[in-house]
């Protein structure tokens, strides 16, 4: 690996992000986010680092979950470096759905860019507007679930529009795929790559992450980071050249 292991895994295990209308619990032992309801996950805990019982844990995080409102937490980035070690197994005892694995990959970028082959009728274009964002809305449903943006969120997107770079992939003028990136420091973080069902294996997606390698790498990337989905993205991305270097999980419990 070119890459030093210990520095992708800490960046990766550092990469949370939230809007401002999201009402966080935040601990010393972990981080519980209730995201605006339309989000495929909207509530979710992460950054475990305690020396309690994993049950007691639980029981904290689902009773913070519940003052909020919300009737169930998915437990994210779950791996063996969790702490309290045995927090995942008691979560699947207590009968806790797996609802993601996502493998966390990197590319080294100081090496070159790979040539991805991207198909020549893909049109790549930066979000600029609403229509935009409401364009990317639509995809995002269509792949993740959950549900539409409202008018208002969907301004407060493109309010934000300047603070990390975003796209949309069409084909023959209809958008089916879309995705963004973020600067932190020399990392570039690859998220919400996505594309309609109808669309896949098709090379939009490929198309997507080429755009956003060349943007990041003329910004002074000098390593892309992204955790894909280990049905969907992590083989594309395994095959453009990223690395593995380990695989987070998450699972989805009941508050009551």
């Amino acid at each position: 690996m070119s890459l030093d292991p210990d520095r992708v895994m800490t960046e990766a295990a550092s990469w949370v992000w939230f809007p401002p209308e999201a009402r966080t619990v935040d601990t010393e032992e972990f981080l519980l986010i209730a995201y605006p309801p339309h989000f495929a996950d909207p509530t979710v805990a992460l950054r475990w680092n305690s020396e309690r019982p994993a049950d007691e844990l639980i029981d904290e995080v689902l009773e913070a979950a519940h003052r909020l409102g919300r009737d169930s937490v998915n437990f994210f980035e779950l791996s063996e470096s969790t702490r309290p070690p045995d927090l995942e197994r008691r979560l699947r005892e207590r009968g806790a759905e797996l609802t993601e694995t996502l493998a966390v990959l990197a590319l080294d970028l100081s090496a070159g860019l790979p040539d991805l082959g991207v198909p020549s009728d893909l049109e790549v274009r930066q979000i600029r507007d609403i229509d935009d964002l409401r364009a990317a809305d639509r995809i995002n449903v269509e792949a993740f679930g959950g549900s539409h943006a409202d008018e208002e969120t969907l301004a407060l997107s493109a309010s934000r529009l300047d603070e990390d770079c975003r796209y949309l992939a069409l084909r023959g003028g209809t958008p089916i795929g879309t995705g963004g990136h973020v600067m932190a420091g020399a990392t570039a973080r690859l998220w919400g790559g996505a594309v309609v069902p109808s669309a896949r294996h098709t090379g939009a997606y490929r198309a997507l992450l080429d755009r956003r390698l060349r943007a990041a790498a003329e910004s002074g990337a000098t390593m892309a980071l992204v955790k894909g989905r280990v049905e969907t993205s992590a083989p594309v991305l395994l095959r453009a050249g990223f690395q593995p270097y380990g695989e987070v999980r998450a699972r989805r419990l009941a508050s009551s």
